[in-house]
């Protein structure tokens, strides 16, 4: 048998052979925001059912913190190899008959996961896997379709933009706090901690992103733009004055959340220039 790792190790080898190939026959940076916002369509729904909910657990046995091992394994699936399977539907136009078979493959790969051990159900089944892939599929063909239309609706871009923000403010956070090394959100809606930490983090991200979007996505006055940044700011200093944001350790302080926007928003803005979606107001 092999190690847990290795399969995890397999879907992401897998994952990048799917988007390499998806981009060189497409030839489209497009690809990758297609990616993105699929994986930011799955984020929420992950934060719920995993952490709030409890309906199963990742088992990659990568790290050694079972906490961090358990979302890593979630990031893989959800970030690389889920996503990259959406693009290449896309990409080469697979038809519903296939996309199916490709939904039944999923489920029996989750089955099969819980048999031998790298991954466990709790009150969740294979089954539901394939029910959302098939859902999460037409949402794709729905977002690849948005993506070529040369005159998209204000809704549509407003939602593309939010997305990618959204995933790559997350991704950032997800890499530096590492699951709370740097800090964590107390709130005390739950007994858990952990889930307060995850479920807050993911309103604020939401908040954020919100902003971010109307800031750079509507036609707007300096001014209003910059209200915008005043509000963010004073919303992560309430967060810090009121305890809801506590430090791990070191010198940080809820204000310094804002340098994740101004590391996130020049990533957005080039991902944006790369695929020449002009959604974005200067």
């Amino acid at each position: 048998m092999l190690p847990s790792a290795y399969w995890y190790y397999g879907l992401i080898i897998i994952s990048l052979v799917l988007v390499t190939a998806s981009f060189i026959y497409k030839r489209d940076w497009k690809i990758l925001v297609l990616h993105l916002q699929t994986s930011a369509v799955i984020h929420p729904f992950e934060i719920i059912v995993l952490i709030v909910l409890n309906g199963y657990q990742y088992l990659p046995g990568i790290l050694q913190d079972a906490r961090l091992d358990n979302y890593l394994g979630s990031y893989i699936s959800n970030t690389l190899i889920v996503p990259a399977s959406a693009v290449a539907i896309n990409a080469f136009s697979i038809s519903w008959n296939h996309i199916i078979g490709i939904a039944a493959v999923f489920t029996g790969i989750d089955w099969y996961f819980t048999e031998i051990g790298i991954y466990q159900h709790f009150w969740w089944k294979s089954f539901y896997t394939g029910i959302g892939l098939c859902i999460l599929y037409a949402i794709s063909r729905w977002i690849w379709r948005g993506l070529h239309d040369k005159e998209p609706s204000l809704a549509f871009r407003l939602l593309t933009i939010y997305m990618i923000y959204a995933f790559i403010h997350n991704l950032i956070v997800f890499t530096l706090n590492k699951g709370g090394q740097l800090f964590r959100f107390h709130v005390n809606w739950f007994l858990d901690s952990e889930k307060d930490h995850q479920l807050f983090f993911a309103l604020h991200l939401m908040i954020t992103s919100m902003i971010i979007t109307m800031c750079i996505g509507l036609e707007l006055r300096f001014r209003y733009r910059l209200m915008g940044i005043v509000i963010l700011v004073l919303f992560n200093w309430f967060l810090g004055q009121y305890h809801i944001f506590v430090p791990s350790g070191g010198n940080i302080s809820a204000v310094h959340l804002i340098l994740v926007s101004v590391l996130a928003l020049p990533l957005t803005g080039l991902l944006f220039k790369l695929t020449k979606l002009k959604y974005l107001f200067p």
